[in-house]
């Protein structure tokens, strides 16, 4: 026989009990939450200081740092995955609105003093929405250029879009990431290291 669902059937709950107590963990979380909110706004940022002392203010969201958009560009993406050989390869892609003719586009990583480039395209081809998109070579984590991946705390990297247009005028765009500690160790940990 099928238990009886209707409504009538149903117990009504106890009204004697006192009401339960939340955890104070779950009120910290929602504390955060809240101010984890106020990020979407653009009024929270980390400054990072780049090679040659300079400080770049990296607005922070709710998904990390905040994309960049200048004078008609928009980056679009500033991050890396792994290949099907397990080498990091960082993927970069800006729209520029304007649709202006590139003669170059060199993107570096300016986090440290030694500010390698990581895609210097002489001859980049953006679709005809203005879309430009750039790889770096794989790159094993024992890189020099990867030393960052090593650390066990957040890590913020600043990358730089230098933009040669054919008219000859240059836009200097920085971009901000977030590489949190638990995503680092995911990664080495997805290359064979132990932490």
């Amino acid at each position: 026989m099928l238990p009886n669902t209707n409504a009538s059937s149903r117990r009504a709950p106890r009204r004697d009990r006192p009401p339960a107590r939340l955890p104070w963990a779950f009120l910290l979380t929602g504390l955060l939450g809240l101010g984890a909110g106020g990020c979407a706004t653009g009024d929270v940022a980390m400054l990072a200081t780049i090679a040659g002392g300079e400080q770049i203010r990296v607005p922070l969201g709710r998904n990390g740092a905040e994309l960049t958009n200048e004078a008609g560009v928009q980056i679009n993406s500033a991050t890396f995955t792994l290949n099907a050989d397990k080498k990091i390869v960082f993927a970069f892609e800006f729209t520029d609105s304007q649709h202006r003719a590139l003669r170059s586009v060199r993107v570096a990583d300016v986090s440290d003093e030694v500010t390698p480039a990581l895609v210097d395209s002489a001859s980049p081809a953006p679709t005809a929405t203005g879309q430009w998109r750039g790889e770096s070579a794989p790159l094993e984590l024992s890189d020099p250029r990867l030393g960052w991946m090593a650390t066990v705390s957040n890590t913020v990297r600043v990358f730089r879009f230098t933009l040669t247009f054919v008219d000859g005028q240059t836009l200097v765009l920085h971009q901000g990431t977030l590489y949190p500690a638990v995503f680092k160790s995911a990664v080495r940990q997805s290359l064979g290291q132990k932490y």
